[in-house]
């Protein structure tokens, strides 16, 4: 027996240590609650979800309001443009323009008054333009295309009127015509009047009630004074003073007729301390030139049987190979009575022609005539020829 198979204790035995359970996981710990979560989850969800849904909605509301106010807003303003170009247009045009033509044969300068009616003219065509670059809400659209036309009619009109004042306010053939026209621009001023009141105005009002606007006021526009102006008659009467013979005024019977004064009465030049000097009718009258130009002064009686109104007098030039139209002149006496005569003062101005040098220096054949009356049969004593000459 060996030594070392002597006392040998029992082995051993080595084993393993055991793995520490396993841990469940954190849902089992809280006893298996899935379900619960979820639904936990899905309520949050549901949450968040019902907060934006209430965030757009206000939104909405609040940009609908923003939109509905702005469209009311746009309403009342486009009322209130109306508005402005119908008060102005009656203060700064209609008032004075018909102030001005009525009456205008008898005023102090009668060829002034269609240079101060084109004025008027220019300020209605701005109202005019002005209303036709607005930008207008869709509910007011039909009122402004009715708002356009009418401003565009009475813009034709003044400026008609204004055109044709010149030739009825003389005394030539084409007086009679002028009147007519005028009378008919009158109508679209009427008919101007007429759309306004009957589309325009009412239009614009059911457009602010279909909105739920109140107590905003859309002001009546009546441009024509009255229905008088569209008779011709009436016309004539009104800016003359007179109905002319060819619309039926003043009696046909009697003998119409004018005739300037035998020299040296009938033509003289006015000094600027007013005293006037005949022209000879047999050497050549010469007269410095000044700016301020040279007054001729026209001495006509009324030969004839009738009152006249509106007598017209001219004097032209003529000299072989020079046109000289831009010398012609012409005044009007407003009345004449039988047997009575006037004095009819003209004031000739080279100066003002495109190239007065031209007239200078050189003689001319100065005709001063009072215009033949329509009827007047008599003309040989109307006109007198003078030779003068303008030197600087």
């Amino acid at each position: 027996m060996s030594f070392f198979d002597e006392g040998d204790e029992p082995r051993t035995a080595i084993r393993s240590p055991k793995p520490p359970p396993r841990r469940p996981p954190a849902r089992a710990r809280r006893g298996g609650g899935g379900p619960a979560d979820d639904r936990t989850l899905l309520l949050r969800r549901a949450g968040a979800g019902a907060i934006a849904l209430v965030l757009v909605i206000a939104i909405v509301l609040i940009v609908r309001a923003i939109l509905n106010h702005q469209a009311l807003a746009g309403l009342k303003n486009y009322n209130a443009e109306v508005t402005g170009i119908v008060q102005n247009e009656l203060n700064s045009v209609r008032g004075p323009f018909f102030l001005a033509l009525d009456g205008a044969g008898g005023s102090s300068n009668p060829t002034e008054v269609p240079t101060t009616l084109q004025g008027y003219v220019s300020v209605e065509a701005g109202y005019y333009h002005q209303a036709e670059g607005w930008s207008v809400p869709s509910q007011m659209l039909g009122a402004q295309t009715y708002f356009v036309e009418a401003l565009g009619l009475r813009y034709e009109a003044l400026q008609g009127i204004e055109t044709q004042l010149p030739t009825a306010l003389g005394t030539g053939s084409g007086q009679e015509r002028a009147i007519k026209l005028i009378a008919g621009d009158m109508e679209r001023l009427l008919a101007a009047d007429v759309m306004y009141a009957d589309r325009v105005k009412p239009l614009i009002q059911q457009a602010l009630a279909a909105s739920g606007i109140a107590g905003e006021v859309t002001p009546d526009s009546a441009f024509l004074p009255d229905v008088g102006w569209l008779q011709p008659t009436s016309v004539a009467q009104r800016i003359l003073g007179f109905i002319p013979t060819s619309l039926g005024g003043a009696p046909t019977s009697g003998s119409p007729g004018h005739e300037l004064l035998p020299p040296p009465q009938g033509v003289s030049v006015q000094a600027s301390n007013g005293t006037t000097t005949p022209l000879s009718t047999t050497t050549a009258n010469t007269f410095a030139y000044t700016p301020a130009g040279i007054t001729f002064v026209l001495d006509v009686l009324n030969s004839g049987t009738l009152t006249e109104h509106g007598v017209q007098t001219k004097i032209y030039f003529y000299k072989a190979g020079l046109n000289t139209s831009c010398l012609t002149k012409t005044a009007q006496i407003k009345e004449t009575v039988p047997g009575q005569t006037y004095l009819s003062p003209i004031l000739i101005t080279p100066a003002t022609c495109p190239d007065p040098g031209a007239f200078f220096n050189e003689p001319l054949r100065m005709t001063a005539e009072v215009v033949p009356l329509p009827g007047e049969t008599d003309k040989a004593n109307n006109d007198q020829s003078f030779t003068v000459e303008f030197t600087n």
